[in-house]
């Protein structure tokens, strides 16, 4: 499937993009009011919190200023008869004060811990609304896989990045164990191997590696990999790591890349589909995922309440592409996608401006922000074209 604009020139990212919009729409809608039932929690605990500090400040300042007005009292009548009258009002004032300061302590700890445990169970809401979207749906994002095979099966992580905005997911794959012939097919290095019945000589030899098992793995988005692999007994070890047409191979740590023999063997074009072949596994083996944290320029955007913030700025990824339908569409009142499939067959998909900006507007201010970035609301003009994507 391939995804054009109207005048047949192919969208940055080959997604479908007026489904993505309504995602965005269906995120924001659902976001926003976690989001601001939270900051509403807080404010209303804070000025619960608030009072009471205010109340047990006051007590703080009567004691003192009540154990001031004793002594100046003393010193200006000038007797010690009144020391032990003055102590004991003084330590009757401060034993009183104290159990009411301790009452309204253990009253503030509950309200502090109540609004913890409630704003904690809001934000774990609003990471399991922003699960499904986030994995695929932020255009421009880099991203970064470390995947590894344990006992439990194979699972791992996934981050993704852009413009100040990081995402971390815990992954969980179909495959256990995973093999070499699973991850990429076919896999042959070689080698140097003792041969000969009566008397033993060094040769170099191809090994077939497919049925080794990977023991961990990184990929990004540029494509770049760092592939462990080692047999069933953990006694013979491989890594590839490398990017493009250049890649390095060690057994152990040994180096094969630079051995003039064994480099000599090994084919840089084989070596370089291996990305491609990790990618597709990536995309078909997923069988779980669950969003663990956001962040929003290195601070926590859930706790922080910058889940806004972060939808501002997938918003404009958006916007770019948004604009660049309506600069090449015929209707400039919809966004519109033509989808062309293998044989040739294209069809048109769109969502009209108006829509888009009323199910924005019915979230309230943010919703109309976001339709303001998407370039959407009735004020809106054809922007001038400038990437955001990667």
């Amino acid at each position: 499937m391939k995804y054009v604009y109207q005048d047949s020139t192919e969208l940055p990212v080959q997604r479908d993009l007026i489904e993505d919009l309504k995602s965005l729409i269906d995120i924001t809608a659902r976001v926003i009011p976690l989001e601001n039932s939270i900051i509403e929690l807080k404010c209303k605990n804070k000025e619960a919190l608030h009072e009471l500090n205010d109340r047990i400040t006051g007590m703080n300042i009567f004691e003192e200023k009540l154990s001031a007005l004793a002594n100046r009292l003393i010193k200006e009548i000038g007797t010690e008869d009144l020391i032990s009258c003055t102590d004991a009002v003084l330590i009757t004032c401060s034993e009183n004060l104290g159990r009411k300061r301790e009452i309204l302590e253990i009253e503030s700890r509950k309200i502090e811990s109540g609004i913890a445990q409630e704003c904690q169970k809001i934000e774990s809401k609003v990471l399991e609304v922003l699960t499904p979207f986030l994995i695929s749906g932020i255009y421009g994002a880099e991203k970064r896989f470390e995947i590894s095979n344990g006992i439990s099966g194979v699972s791992g992580e996934m981050e993704g990045s852009v413009s100040g905005l990081q995402y971390y997911y815990r992954l969980w794959f179909t495959e256990e164990p995973l093999t070499v012939e699973k991850l990429i097919d076919s896999l042959s290095l070689p080698g140097r191997t003792r041969t000969g019945i009566l008397r033993k000589e060094e040769k170099i030899k191809m090994q077939d590696l497919s049925e080794f098992l990977v023991s961990s793995l990184e990929y990004d988005s540029e494509k770049n990999i760092r592939l462990v692999i080692e047999n069933k007994k953990a006694n013979r070890k491989f890594r590839i790591e490398g990017g493009g047409l250049k890649y390095f191979v060690y057994e152990d740590d040994r180096e094969i890349t630079a051995d003039k023999e064994l480099g000599a063997l090994i084919d840089m074009k084989i070596l370089a589909k291996i990305p491609e072949k990790i990618k597709n596994y990536l995309q078909a083996n997923i069988r779980t995922y669950t969003l663990s944290k956001v962040l929003l320029d290195e601070e926590d955007a859930v706790s922080t309440n910058q889940i806004f913030d972060c939808l501002k700025v997938i918003a404009e990824q958006y916007g770019v592409v948004v604009q660049e339908c309506l600069a090449k569409g015929l209707n400039k009142e919809e966004i519109t996608i033509k989808m062309e499939e293998a044989d040739g067959t294209r069809t048109e998909k769109y969502i009209s401006k108006n829509e888009m900006y009323t199910r924005l507007s019915d979230v309230g201010s943010e919703g109309v922000e976001i339709a303001e970035i998407l370039g959407v609301d009735s004020r809106a003009q054809i922007k001038d074209k400038k990437y955001l994507i990667v």
